[in-house]
């Protein structure tokens, strides 16, 4: 994954807020098995699966090891094995990660044209997003086939 500027990843990071609640919104509106209120344990949880997901990729884009990588990898195992115990296919979990991935990607290529970002420089983010979402899809796969096998 590429990595960016100090200053470049901080035009990101100034999205975050904002962006995590329109991916939540995107999600309740695309998603069918998601089509409800975002509130409760069950809002919690989305909300923050999307703040992990969306500080984690910042930071590892702005070449800082995460925290606390094992942390963030049993996060989405954790949303992986609640699709199985919640009776839930993984498309429905797959689906909130890819429409997330779309709403960001809008986001982020809007405020990095702000910033004054190569073209170069948004088309290697474009990529590292489609890396990261296969990343975390593989974490929840993961999650996912332990708690089926238990």
């Amino acid at each position: 994954m590429s990595t960016l500027t100090p200053p470049s990843a901080d035009a990101l990071r100034a999205t975050l807020p904002e962006l995590a609640d329109d991916i939540i919104a995107a999600i309740a509106r695309e998603v069918p098995d998601y089509a409800r209120a975002m509130e409760g344990r069950f809002g919690e949880v989305v909300r923050f699966g999307v703040e992990v997901a969306l500080n984690r990729f910042v930071d590892v884009l702005g070449g800082a090891t995460p925290k606390n990588q094992s942390r963030a990898r049993d996060t989405y195992v954790r949303l992986g094995a609640g699709e199985y115990r919640a009776g839930r296919s993984l498309d429905a979990l797959l689906a909130a990660y890819r429409v997330g991935a779309k709403v960001a990607w809008r986001r982020f290529v809007e405020a990095g044209t702000r910033a004054g970002f190569a073209p170069d420089a948004l088309y290697d983010l474009g990529e590292a997003m489609f890396a990261y979402i296969d990343e975390i899809s593989a974490e929840s796969a993961a999650g996912f086939a332990e708690a089926q096998s238990e």
